[in-house]
């Protein structure tokens, strides 16, 4: 099907929105602490000095995916998942967010800088997502099987930190109460094995380390271009003022 141009800006937005910024898929690598006292590892160092650089550099095409064909397969079979989840949930006023309706929900208390991307929710008369859940359709079909055993979120937790993360910062950002894990694989023979929904809610202590970790993470960026650069930035706003690109989209 052919993407309409409305369609294609709302795509090429989302990307410009997420680029430079902290992103829910992929805070996790901000967890893993460091060696000796410093807080992160050299995986979280080298997401922190990716986002320093997106903010210095212009996209001028959409970033390329880690791990292209199971993002690709993850995709493919998304809305089929969507469809399914609500079927079996009876949450019938679920919205769908992916293909064409991307959307950025910024995480409020550092709205310039974090955010996330649902893929689906359920929304309130005043226009606030709720209830949401986060779909998984792994290339793997070994994931899938493992996860039918999975209970609760303290599964999902132990097992698959980066899409816990991916929830309880959604949560954060949404103001929800409640973030689903779905996991998919339409090839399982037992349709009712086809898919997995764990209720996930929110973890306090895990959303607080988060918020100090992004908090930490965010003027190690502004450490890093100021040492790049030579030019002393402490915020978007000072970033934009000195680099001159106020009234840009950015």
């Amino acid at each position: 099907m052919a993407m309409g141009i409305d369609s294609q800006n709302k795509i090429d937005r989302w990307f410009l929105l997420r680029h430079s910024r902290f992103t829910a898929s992929e805070d996790y690598k901000l967890l893993v602490p460091g060696t000796k006292c410093g807080m992160f590892g050299d995986g979280a160092m080298t997401y922190i000095e990716q986002k320093a650089l997106e903010m210095t550099t212009r996209m001028q095409e959409r970033p390329e995916l880690e791990e292209v064909k199971s993002l690709l397969h993850g995709k493919a079979h998304e809305y089929a998942a969507f469809v399914e989840y609500k079927i079996r949930t009876g949450y019938h006023d679920a919205e769908y967010f992916g293909d064409e309706n991307p959307i950025f929900y910024p995480y409020e208390p550092l709205a310039q800088e974090a955010g996330g991307s649902p893929d689906t929710g359920r929304i309130s008369d005043d226009g606030k997502i709720y209830h949401g859940a986060e779909i998984k359709n792994p290339k793997n079909p070994m994931y899938h099987f493992r996860r039918l055993k999975w209970k609760d979120q303290y599964d999902v937790k132990q097992h698959y930190i980066q899409t816990y993360t991916q929830c309880q910062k959604l949560m954060m950002c949404t103001g929800a109460t409640q973030w689903d894990f779905v996991s998919f694989d339409d090839r399982q023979i037992v349709r009712e094995k086809m898919i997995k929904i764990i209720p996930i809610y929110p973890d306090k202590n895990f959303q607080n380390n988060l918020d100090v970790r992004l908090r930490c993470a965010i003027k190690e960026k502004y450490r890093i271009i100021s040492e790049n650069y030579g030019i002393e930035v402490a915020n978007r706003d000072d970033f934009m003022q000195k680099f001159q690109l106020v009234g840009q989209s950015f």
